[in-house]
């Protein structure tokens, strides 16, 4: 979880000598970000700062003390005395050597000077401090309150805030009322300080371990964390804890950046509405905040407080209002599943245009598909043989080159398993299935997924499978999908699991795209959860978002896609969210409305990616092909590109 943030400060004169020096330390250390002096150059952006210290450069030529003073947002400050460009070069050269960035190992005579830090202990996003610390003197608040809260909802990783040793672990509710916690001691330049982790559900640690900054404690009980830190001999004595210090001054999320929640927020010169209008932000705007950072972590959402930030139109700060901005950070994943491209397309191997050249995909992260079992494609149309085949041979043979196809074009295959894949055609009648009716089919349907896992196991062909599809469609509005009711479902996820992990311990299992909109599909995943064994879970909940994307758009009249995003988030907080259909729907005769479809496409995208970064695992457009079902395709039935909106699809999406 720990980022690097370094930048290496030279003398302002003579630079272009002092940048050859360090020219062999960039190539063997990536992200050092060059600063020429500290004169005009903001070095709170930094986490850790290698100062040349060298005449005229520093003030009183004294980088520690001038850094300290300045810049309160530097955590290391590592000072290198040298006073020729060839001295820097020898000296960094002998940590290139040792492959030290900061010469640690070489700490004698000291250089190296570091501040407590507690780094934001939480991969959730938005970033938040819910409760902050009071004391008895607090105006706003007659609440005594010895830490801070946390977002952090229930079972999402805990990781360590400050390295150090571990105290003590509590499992119990004891006296001060935390539920299970852990205490870790750490001695930063010489003085010791003792963090308390609240709010555990589970712990992964043991007394006396040496942890370090990123290494998971445990999970949340949720829905917040409580940080508590203590300073011997120089805290506060009115808590029921000894000697507590306000850990907000110590909290630090690397790459902190605030955005807007509003399509546009003023920027202005005063924290106050009396300010002057300096520019606006969207929510596409990467704010820098140039305030400590539980400071202003503290005051997101909280009516009345400002935030004091960067924006493009005022480079030397200016100031938000904290109630509009929601905090992330620039080192958050851009992709759910680090390295794989968020964008995807649902193909179909069956229908005449529906398997697109894999060259045109070949820069998406996924494509999704049926496993159609039922299907006899050698028996003709209106042959009753033609579907209820359980042949898996046959259809492994029909599948596997098509899919190889796409995976050497760069593409992850998530494989949809549905009634399709054992169900239709074996005599169910699916408007009349009950709970016994629906036990007796997942027996033999979880069977046949563990065989279809074992069949591909091993051919490096199969991403993650998906069990069934829009179960959680209202029975009056079912017409393509098999709903099933919240326990059953339950039942059949958890078995599935089970075949597929059986067969294939290494794939993925996600939950079957949910349609049930940002509160009711929700509720439904959550009874399914509380319906199956607590050790047995899919790797990631799926949903169908039709009909929402960016509010004012014809076709998000359902809704905002950010409600969407955010609540079924929660439902498993440490792992990113699927999005296996979205699109348009019944609207494949008017391909006039293709530029406005496009428009609709590079909306829902942009909120992804600006608003949801590493939350969001893939985002596969329904369908490719007018014809697959009622889907709004790129291609007529015809098999023409629908212009504008293929090209804007297809540039936008890859």
């Amino acid at each position: 979880m720990s980022q690097i943030s370094h930048a290496l400060v030279l003398p302002d004169y003579d630079f272009s000598e002092w940048l050859n020096a360090v020219r062999p330390y960039l190539s063997a250390f990536e992200r050092t970000a060059v600063v020429r002096s500290p004169a005009g150059n903001d070095l709170n952006r930094f986490r850790d700062v290698t100062a040349v210290q060298v005449g005229r450069t520093w003030m009183n030529d004294d980088a520690l003390t001038h850094i300290r003073r300045i810049y309160p947002l530097v955590v290391r400050v590592d000072v290198i005395k040298a006073d020729t460009p060839a001295q820097l070069a020898n000296e960094l050269q002998a940590r290139i050597n040792a492959n030290d960035r900061f010469g640690e190992t070489r700490n004698t005579p000291k250089h190296l000077y570091e501040r407590f830090v507690l780094q934001y202990p939480s991969a959730v996003r938005p970033a938040k401090i819910l409760r902050g610390f009071s004391t008895a003197s607090d105006r706003n608040t007659s609440d005594l309150h010895e830490g801070i809260d946390i977002n952090a909802p229930e079972n999402t990783p805990v990781f360590v805030a400050a390295s150090g040793r571990i105290f003590a672990i509590n499992m119990n509710n004891d006296q001060y009322n935390y539920g299970p916690y852990v205490q870790i001691q750490s001695v930063v330049e010489g003085a010791l300080y003792i963090t308390t982790y609240a709010g555990l559900k589970t712990v992964r640690v043991g007394v006396g371990q040496l942890v370090n900054v990123g290494d998971t404690i445990g999970m949340s009980a949720g829905p917040v964390i409580k940080l508590v830190v203590q300073k011997p001999n120089d805290g506060l004595s009115d808590f029921q804890l000894p000697d507590v210090v306000d850990p907000t001054i110590f909290l630090y999320l690397p790459g902190l950046r605030v955005r807007s929640t509003v399509s546009g927020l003023w920027v202005r010169s005063l924290p106050s509405t009396r300010g002057e209008k300096l520019g606006k932000a969207t929510p596409a705007d990467w704010l820098e905040v140039k305030e400590p950072h539980g400071r202003a972590l503290a005051k997101l959402g909280v009516e009345d407080k400002w935030v004091r930030v960067n924006h493009a139109t005022t480079p030397t700060g200016a100031y938000a209002a904290a109630w509009y901005l929601e905090a992330y950070s620039s080192f958050d994943p851009p992709e759910g599943i680090p390295g794989v491209a968020v964008p995807g397309m649902n193909i179909d191997i069956d229908h005449p245009i529906g398997r697109p050249n894999p060259t045109a995909l070949k820069n998406m992260g996924w494509v999704r598909l049926k496993y159609n079992v039922s299907l006899n494609p050698t028996v003709p149309e209106g042959d009753s043989r033609r579907y209820g085949n359980t042949d898996l041979n046959a259809t492994f043979n029909r599948y596997r080159d098509v899919l190889r196809q796409y995976v050497n074009a760069g593409c992850k295959v998530i494989l949809v398993l549905t009634h399709q894949t054992f169900g239709e055609g074996a005599g169910y009648v699916w408007h009349q299935m009950d709970t016994p009716r629906w036990r007796e089919h997942t027996a033999r349907y979880a069977q046949m997924v563990g065989q279809v896992a074992a069949q591909f196991r091993g051919q490096g062909l199969i991403y993650a499978y998906q069990i069934w599809n829009e179960q959680d469609t209202a029975p009056e509005n079912a017409r393509a999908a098999v709903p099933m009711p919240a326990s059953d479902y339950a039942h059949l996820l958890t078995e599935s699991i089970k075949a597929i992990r059986n067969a294939d311990p290494t794939i993925k299992i996600i939950t079957g795209g949910h349609v049930g909109g940002p509160t009711a599909g929700p509720r439904y995943i959550r009874t399914v959860f509380n319906n199956m064994p607590g050790h047995i879970r899919p790797d990631g909940v799926a949903f169908h978002p039709y009909g929402r994307g960016q509010i004012g758009n014809r076709f998000s009249n359902f809704g905002p896609l950010e409600e969407s995003i955010r609540n079924w988030s929660a439902i498993q907080p440490d792992k990113p969210v699927w999005i296996t259909e979205w699109g348009v729907l019944n609207l494949q005769h008017d391909e006039g409305a293709a530029g406005q479809v496009g428009q609709y496409a590079n909306g829902f995208m942009n909120i992804i990616e600006s608003q949801f970064p590493g939350q969001v695992a893939s985002a596969v457009w329904y369908a490719w092909a007018d014809g697959m079902d009622n889907g709004y395709g790129l291609v007529t039935r015809t098999n023409q590109p629908k212009q504008p909106l293929y090209e804007i699809v297809l540039r936008r999406l890859t």
